[in-house]
């Protein structure tokens, strides 16, 4: 059977299996993009050819937030979703392996007035946490909400001047393994810096 239809006989299984919603999550792995074409996409058929963990991450976000603003062969964007300003579920982490370390494969931000005075010490706490002054944006990244919520609360109490960095990755580690044991907390279920489920605009004087 010759490629051309090999291609076609795999994309018209695929689009039925997205119309039927049977999707086997180990279709996902080591599928190339650029192996198939798929005419009308959708985020849901886009990200059939995703690996599993992107593939079920882009789902719970879908189910939390709707369906995104924009969507791409290798990201889904979602705008001013619940407290965030944007939301980003990527199909590779960016900059994977870069550094021995992935970056993770979502991305939140938040609006926030970012003092100056302890760039450094959130530096020291995580480089994954980008603090953008002049957009008044503060950002997260890893494979997971809650993770984010953790760490954009650190993030806040650092450059509040409320922690040290060495004091926000201890109690991270500690609320992390308290987690795993089946505990919650609030640094964990949400933005605490955020009034009414809604960031700070920084433009605002108050």
């Amino acid at each position: 059977m010759s490629d051309s239809v090999t291609k076609t006989t795999l994309a018209l299984f695929l689009i039925a299996a997205c119309a039927s919603g049977n999707v086997v999550a180990q279709m996902h792995d080591g599928m190339d993009l650029g192996e198939i074409s798929l005419s009308g996409k959708t985020p849901e058929s886009i990200i059939l050819l995703w690996p599993t963990y992107s593939y079920h991450l882009a789902r719970l976000m879908i189910s939390k937030y709707g369906q995104p603003a924009e969507a791409t062969d290798h990201s889904l964007v979602w705008l001013d979703n619940g407290p965030w300003k944007r939301t980003v579920v990527y199909r590779v982490p960016p900059g994977e392996r870069a550094l021995g370390r992935s970056r993770g494969r979502l991305e939140q931000s938040v609006a926030y007035r970012v003092p100056t005075g302890q760039l450094d010490a959130l530096a020291r706490f995580d480089k994954d946490i980008e603090a953008d002054v002049k957009a008044g944006r503060l950002t997260a990244r890893s494979d997971d909400e809650s993770l984010n919520f953790l760490s954009l609360n650190l993030a806040d109490e650092i450059l509040q001047g409320l922690r040290t960095a060495r004091e926000a990755s201890d109690f991270r580690r500690d609320a992390l393994r308290l987690r795993d044991a089946g505990k919650s907390s609030p640094y964990l279920d949400g933005l605490m810096f955020v009034k009414s489920g809604r960031p700070p605009d920084p433009e605002s004087p108050d």
